[in-house]
């Protein structure tokens, strides 16, 4: 499980001590990152506000981290809407665990489709690629076939060829040749990718057969 890391500003010691003592009471409790000096980016994952400087919200705001401010009931309250407001009520601190526990796990599951989405869209790249050269295979092979042709009938005249030219012709074929290894490679990765489709298919229609 990823570990994070909480900030927790306020005026009052105790405030951070009721949050702290209460949490760590917990499996896979956080790390605490008690006062707002030499703050970095990257430095916490999620903030508790009590009662500071106005100032502070601004700082912690610049960081586009969650914050979550906890007022007096008739307090002062910060006016930022993307700040989550808690009243300092009767049992406030667990109030306030809960609501950080929800919000790390959202910015967890937001992180982790971003990631996946990525992933989606770089193995799209990858399969329209494959796809591409699937298609031009036929005209490759069709070009490939051309030049064997002509390098094997220019080989076949022994007497007329200096050395030189047919040393460079050998290498023509022979490598034509081993590209002609790759598009079959192309041919086999092609009944593959529709074997493989097929039975997607197949379990698709067989799940939602199951289900009805």
């Amino acid at each position: 499980m990823e570990h994070r890391t909480i900030l927790i500003i306020s005026d009052n010691p105790d405030f951070g001590s009721a949050i702290t003592s209460r949490w760590q009471t917990e499996r896979n409790s956080p790390t605490f990152l008690l006062g707002d000096t030499r703050l970095q980016p990257d430095s916490f994952d999620l903030a508790i506000i009590g009662a500071t400087n106005a100032s502070v919200f601004d700082l912690v705001q610049s960081f586009a981290r969650p914050v979550i401010h906890v007022s007096r009931v008739n307090g002062h309250a910060s006016k930022l809407s993307s700040v989550i407001h808690v009243p300092e009520i009767d049992g406030w601190p667990d109030l306030v665990i809960t609501l950080a526990k929800q919000i790390l796990e959202r910015e967890k599951i937001v992180s982790d489709f971003a990631q996946l989405s990525e992933a989606r869209s770089q193995l799209e790249r990858e399969a329209s690629l494959g796809r591409y050269m699937l298609e031009m295979r036929h005209n490759l092979n069709n070009a490939l076939t051309s030049i064997l042709g002509n390098s094997e009938l220019m080989l076949m005249d022994d007497h007329s060829l200096p050395s030189s030219l047919r040393l460079q012709l050998e290498t023509i074929r022979n490598m034509g040749m081993r590209m002609n290894e790759i598009l079959q490679r192309f041919s086999s990765l092609q009944k593959e990718m529709q074997l493989v489709e097929q039975q997607s298919w197949n379990k698709a229609g067989k799940s939602m057969a199951a289900g009805v």
